[in-house]
């Protein structure tokens, strides 16, 4: 294919795999001089995995993912991405990719100050909410959106224009996100984290307080909201209840603990909140799909690490 007729996907996808080109072969993340840029890269089918997934955009630019969130299976391909505008625990796989036609993305982390600040000062018009379900959702790219992040890609060989011009790319990346035809709740979510209030709020208390029972009045007054429309609009944005969502944090943190080799299963329970280790392991083999020993040999088998 030429260079005339490549596809800013597929032009895209040379530059990931020539920065890919310098390293081994077994590796799947490649950073870039912008930390909030990294390229990934996988050369087999994954096994499905849960973790937390931070205020991001991956673009996938070849090959195919399953993500599961809440209770929604989504499956998507090469032109679409997942974005997050909230920690988000949510479980993924790669389903498509050979050393062949490895599976391609590209990932920038989102400042939800900086995104929020931008909707701002250019006056967007509030977006109706063009489907059902929270802020972290699949979409399809468009031409604009995959050329914005070309033309970011290429300024990593040209120093002087990264310095330059590279912001400017970036709030316009930030822009075609927040304006996408699926971007009404994003708006919302934004627009709420500016105003210092309600579920953006609430789910930064959760994270820094999730060893800690939970008492839904308590937290609806610290975030200044009725208990029902706490309720309501946290499950809205993010698919689950407030304690759906702490338990889910504390199961991951556990994993952590327990991945580290350096607390057994019920030392893990009691640091992360759990009065039963018998209630823990329950939730712990729901969530993840076998006990805590077992989980953590099989991840060991397959090479994770912290």
């Amino acid at each position: 294919m030429s260079e005339e007729t490549m596809t800013p996907l597929t032009s895209l996808s040379a530059r990931v795999l020539r920065a890919f080109s310098a390293l081994p072969p077994d590796e799947n993340s490649c950073p870039t001089a912008l930390p909030w840029l990294s390229f990934i890269r996988f050369t087999h089918p994954t096994a499905l995995n849960k973790g937390m997934l931070s205020p991001s955009m991956c673009l996938i630019l070849q090959g195919q993912k399953k993500v599961l969130i809440g209770a929604e299976v989504v499956e998507y391909g090469t032109g679409s991405y997942l974005l997050s505008a909230i920690d988000m625990p949510v479980s993924g796989q790669v389903t498509q990719a050979t050393e062949e036609m490895p599976y391609l993305g590209i990932r920038i982390d989102l400042d939800l100050k900086e995104m929020a600040d931008l909707m701002i000062d250019m006056q967007l018009d509030p977006l109706p909410a063009a489907r059902s379900g929270g802020v972290t959702y699949v979409a399809k790219s468009d031409d604009c959106l995959a050329d914005a992040f070309l033309r970011l890609v290429a300024m990593l060989d040209i120093p002087q224009d990264l310095q330059a011009l590279g912001q400017l790319v970036k709030k316009e990346i930030f822009y075609r996100l927040i304006t996408a035809p699926e971007g009404g709740h994003f708006y919302q979510h934004l627009l709420s984290y500016y105003q210092g209030k309600g579920v953006s709020e609430a789910i930064v208390w959760i994270k820094a307080n999730f060893t800690h029972p939970l008492r839904m009045d308590e937290l609806a007054k610290i975030v200044g909201m009725s208990v029902s429309n706490l309720h309501h609009r946290f499950k809205a944005l993010t698919v689950m209840s407030p304690l759906q969502y702490q338990k889910q944090i504390r199961l991951l943190e556990a994993r952590r603990l327990l991945l580290s080799g350096n607390v057994d299963a019920a030392t893990a329970a009691f640091r992360v909140g759990y009065e039963s280790p018998s209630q823990f392991n329950r939730e712990y083999r729901r969530s993840f799909g076998a006990p805590p020993l077992q989980d953590i040999g099989q991840l060991r088998q397959l090479g994770v690490t912290l």
